[in-house]
Formats: structure tokens, C-alpha cells, sequence
């Protein structure tokens, strides 16, 4: 018995392969916060330790953009860029460990926090 159009079956394509080579073991995820995100993370979570910040859901967020290349290096996390990962997180319709974090996030941002001098006055 025979099945028609096995002969004509192709070669399945090689499977794909991250866009990013993997972490060395040396390297931490904390790795790639800045100074700025750090004291942002330690104005939202009190936590000034590296190691106690980087348990933390928001760093961990952070990181991960960073990572990802979605807030790129030089680029400070500003007001418009947490209320639009807030959004990301709001359109997913799962938890949004954001929400919780983005009043006091704003609110540090807004009082000056982002390193910025105010040269006008």
C-alpha cells in the first residue's frame, strides 16, 4: 500500500536560533542597569542593595529591557518610556507587576529624579 505525495516531501528548515548569544555564567542580569536605574529602583523599592535590588520585580523589568535593547544604553527610563511599558503590560491582560510602582516611579521622575539640572532659574 502506498501513500501519495510522500515523494515529494521536503526537508524540514534547521530550527531557529536566538538572535542573542548566551550569557556567559559570569555575566548577571543586573549587568546591564545603569546608575540611573538603580537609584530609580531604589527610590520605587527602597532597596539600595544590588543584590536585594535585583530580586525585585521592577529591576528585574528593567534589566530585561535593557537587555532586550528596548531601552538602549545611554537611554534614561523616563516617565513616557514606564507609562508605555505599563501599557505593554495593561494590552497583555495578565498580571502587570508595573502598575503597582509607576505612581512612585512618576512621581521620583517628576520631582527632578532623572538626574536632570534645571539651568532656567
Amino acid at each position: 500500500m502506498s501513500i501519495s505525495g510522500l515523494g515529494n516531501a521536503r526537508p524540514l528548515p534547521p530550527p531557529v536560533r536566538p538572535a542573542r548569544a548566551a550569557k556567559p555564567d559570569t555575566e548577571r542580569d543586573d549587568d546591564y542597569l545603569t546608575g540611573r536605574d538603580r537609584e530609580l529602583i531604589f527610590q520605587v523599592t527602597g532597596q539600595r542593595d544590588p543584590l536585594k535590588q535585583s530580586a525585585t520585580a521592577f529591576a528585574a523589568i528593567l534589566s530585561a529591557e535593557r537587555a532586550a535593547g528596548r531601552l538602549a544604553p545611554g537611554q534614561e527610563a523616563t516617565a513616557l518610556y514606564l507609562k508605555d511599558l505599563n501599557r505593554r503590560y495593561e494590552r497583555t491582560g495578565g498580571p502587570n507587576p508595573v502598575a503597582g510602582l509607576l505612581p512612585k516611579a512618576l512621581g521620583y521622575l517628576q520631582e527632578g529624579g532623572s538626574g536632570r539640572i534645571d539651568v532656567s532659574a
